[in-house]
């Protein structure tokens, strides 16, 4: 029986990485293979970014998908994604594509993030009121950050609320947390995980968010907002600033246009869902999910100047709805979900992929996983 019951393991854990077997290597230039990971309807797909992001191949991940979070451990050298099908905590080797762990915590693990030295990584859970602090090789929780639910708006509510999406400071000393329709940004010490302090409140419910590498700034889409709002991280020389900035974004007139009957009912119940600040701190980049844009601010100055609009639709008659966006590890391009491949600094689309929401940069070297983006 013992013997059978490995063999099935085995066979489960062969079926969970297929393609290992096959698997493709990137191409190398100046020493590293950059990889770029995508999670797609029932696993991951694997892009190239040197070699014009070409595919090179496709891990299915069975009873699996509806993934709401990617990160990854380079001390590990393991990758994490969440699935809301049977609300797994799932952990991939780099090395072999192969599934070494699958962990039920609670209900709807969402958008999580590992702290930088690799060890603990601090996942949401959506119909839950709390983070829990994750030990990245095991799997196992080591803490418990308690943080709220949050209250459904009486008009246009969004659906599932609480615990949301995460942010960890370049140190790994502070977690950045977001709770649906909770106006804040919560903080809690990753020492003591305890919440230390909030920056807000904001306009509305706090959706994406992200934050300056040195924790002045927060950038946050929020609720019926196109655009995005920004807080202080601290009040003079007290942890917990207010709001400072709101951004209204505007839609160019001839999208507005080309779609004269949007839906009512928005992707992600809001106009913006989808922000992140560019590797070298200078822009600001947000989506606009309705008329399938992404627009780049110059947050150099404040208010944030506007840059560009960068439209993700290949013609006029596609309607993309992007939903997040993300940056490569050296700033070069920029990654909404919409199916495009920007170059940041020429705001032109320089490839088309089917890109998710959930998709990370792992680069390699001599085949071992050495540095890893985020969400």
């Amino acid at each position: 029986m013992k013997r059978l019951i490995a063999l099935f393991a085995a066979g489960w854990l062969g079926a969970a990485g297929l393609g290992a077997a096959s698997k493709s290597n990137g191409k190398e230039v100046d020493g590293l293979e950059r990889l770029l990971y995508v999670t797609d309807k029932s696993g991951i797909s694997v892009y190239d970014i040197n070699d014009g992001h070409k595919l090179l191949r496709r891990i299915d991940i069975p009873n699996t998908g509806a993934y709401k979070g990617i990160a990854a451990s380079m001390r590990y050298g393991l990758l994490y994604f969440t699935s809301n099908v049977e609300d797994d905590l799932i952990a991939l080797d780099l090395k072999t594509d192969q599934v070494v762990w699958k962990k039920k915590h609670g209900k709807y693990p969402d958008s999580m993030m590992v702290t930088p030295d690799g060890r603990t990584m601090y996942v949401p859970y959506r119909d839950e009121d709390y983070w829990l602090a994750v030990d990245c090789k095991t799997g196992e929780p080591k803490a418990k950050i308690q943080v709220g639910r949050g209250k459904n708006y009486d008009v246009d509510p969004i659906g599932s609320i609480g615990p949301h999406n995460t942010w960890i400071n370049p140190a790994g000393t502070r977690v950045y947390m977001e709770v649906l329709t909770e106006p804040w940004v919560y903080v809690a010490d990753t020492k003591t995980n305890q919440r230390i302090f909030k920056v807000g409140p904001f306009s509305k419910g706090v959706r994406p968010f992200t934050v300056t590498d040195d924790e002045k700034l927060v950038f946050a889409n929020v609720d019926a907002l196109l655009g995005f709002e920004v807080g202080a991280v601290k009040d003079g020389a007290k942890w917990g600033g207010g709001m400072l900035h709101r951004v209204e974004a505007k839609t160019p007139p001839e999208r507005l246009k080309q779609i004269p009957n949007p839906p009512r009912r928005k992707p992600h119940s809001t106009p913006s869902h989808g922000i992140n600040i560019s590797p070298d701190q200078k822009e600001v980049w947000v989506v606009d999910g309705v008329y399938g844009y992404v627009y780049a601010y110059d947050v150099t100055v404040m208010p944030p100047k506007f840059v560009a609009a960068v439209p993700l639709f290949k013609d006029p008659g596609e309607q993309p709805h992007p939903g997040w966006i993300s940056f490569s590890l050296d700033g070069k391009y920029v990654y909404p979900d919409g199916g495009a491949v920007i170059d940041a600094k020429t705001k032109q689309i320089v490839a088309r992929i089917p890109t998710s929401e959930k998709l990370i940069e792992i680069d390699f070297k001599n085949g071992k996983p050495v540095r890893a983006g985020h969400r």
